[in-house]
């Protein structure tokens, strides 16, 4: 397999970040549909030195095994988004994921589910990791229906836990356990 190519699919790759990369994740950070799903309220008025720095130290510092970030590219090697692990408290046997198809014009063709299908292949392959969960708030019903796609189980709800855009929604967790995914 190419060089910095963690996993290949039909349509997409996820590969380590290139210092070229910068341009398309400074572009991504200043508009795009995605932006209204994924916690849109992070993003909103980053400057461009932020930006930067943000992008160093998630993607050209992360030589960790299994990799915290990847980006996701067609197979002609164009950057569309990216996929990413994190843990949120002391439980070492759960990774939490999530994804970004950061292109408009590569929304709803099947790439975020290709994607996260080989990023959780990768991440059960390179890890002892025993689970994998996802959160996603109530009005981000793209990401609720790739959880149900892929056989992740609802977990649980935070009952209006985040005021945007004049009204309260909710963040919905979901997790899946090694076995069932194998």
């Amino acid at each position: 397999m190419k060089e910095g190519i963690l996993k290949k699919g039909e349509g997409v790759a996820l590969r380590d970040a290139r210092s070229s990369d910068i341009r398309d994740y400074k572009r991504w950070m200043l508009g795009g549909e995605w932006k209204d799903f994924d916690a849109p309220w992070e993003y909103k008025d980053m400057s461009e030195d932020e930006v930067v720095k943000r992008f160093g130290s998630l993607f050209l510092k992360d030589k960790t095994e299994p990799r915290k970030c990847a980006i996701i590219s067609t197979l002609e090697d164009k950057p569309i988004g990216w996929v990413n692990r994190y843990s949120e408290n002391e439980h070492h046997a759960l990774f939490l994921l999530g994804i970004d198809i950061c292109e408009d014009e590569h929304l709803g063709k099947g790439l975020g589910t290709e994607s996260l299908t080989l990023w959780i292949n990768y991440l059960f392959e390179n890890s002892d990791i025993h689970k994998v969960g996802l959160q996603t708030y109530s009005f981000n019903i793209r990401m609720k229906k790739l959880a149900e796609k892929l056989c992740f189980t609802e977990e649980g709800v935070d009952r209006e836990i985040v005021h945007w855009d004049g009204r309260w929604h909710d963040r919905i967790k979901y997790g899946l356990l090694r076995r069932e995914w194998e």
